[in-house]
């Protein structure tokens, strides 16, 4: 199964740029984020990061967007614990926090940013809840949601990818009939929230949920 997605570029002036290098391992491979805050915004190249996690990088001129292309294929005969997603299923996380079965892997924690493979069993989602950091989210098996509050809830599947802005509630996790693995890119820890964590709010309206593949 062949995916690919789109991650828009935007050029703008910076008056002042602070750069941090970081290193992370991934997959035994070392990838320097050359994270950068500039004007209170955190900045993280994605190229060297996505490399990282096998997918191929180029550059569209005409549509002015890099593309990134990743062959993934899907082995689950439908129990969770025999899904095979990439990176691998991990261990099981049981948290009050999730309405189902949740595991993780974690893959990379260094210089202030993580990632984890995180993958949910079907039905199961997370409450809403607030980081203190960036996170993006790109899916890598089956289908699941994500919402940030005041907009639609958006399907994400395979080779999808969607940020959540630090300080912004949220929630994610698996559609009702499927499955569903995303990797985690967290971090790095947002300005002027130091300290802050992730705040677990309430639980998702169940009535919305089950609404979403009406």
């Amino acid at each position: 199964m062949k995916k690919h997605f789109l991650l828009a570029l935007t050029c703008s002036a910076v008056l002042s740029v602070n750069t941090y290098a970081a290193e992370l391992n991934v997959n035994g491979k070392t990838v320097n984020t050359g994270i950068e805050i500039s004007n209170d915004q955190t900045i993280m190249p994605l190229r060297a990061l996505l490399e990282a996690l096998n997918y191929n990088v180029g550059w569209d001129s005409s549509t002015k967007t890099v593309v990134a292309n990743s062959d993934i294929t899907l082995e689950n005969e439908g129990s969770l614990a025999n899904a095979k997603p990439i990176f691998g299923l991990g261990k099981e996380n049981p948290s009050e926090n999730f309405t189902g079965k949740v595991y993780l892997n974690s893959l990379a924690n260094n210089g202030g940013v993580s990632i984890a493979n995180v993958t949910f069993d079907k039905g199961c989602i997370n409450k809403w809840h607030i980081h203190d950091h960036v996170q993006i989210l790109m899916g890598a098996m089956g289908e699941g949601y994500a919402q940030i509050e005041g907009e639609d809830a958006q399907l994400i599947t395979v080779g999808d990818v969607v940020v959540i802005p630090a300080g912004t509630k949220h929630w994610h996790g698996a559609t009702k009939s499927s499955q569903f693995t995303h990797t985690a890119i967290s971090g790095p820890l947002a300005e002027g929230m130091e300290e802050f964590g992730t705040e677990w709010l309430e639980p998702v309206d169940q009535d919305y949920y089950n609404s979403l593949e009406k």
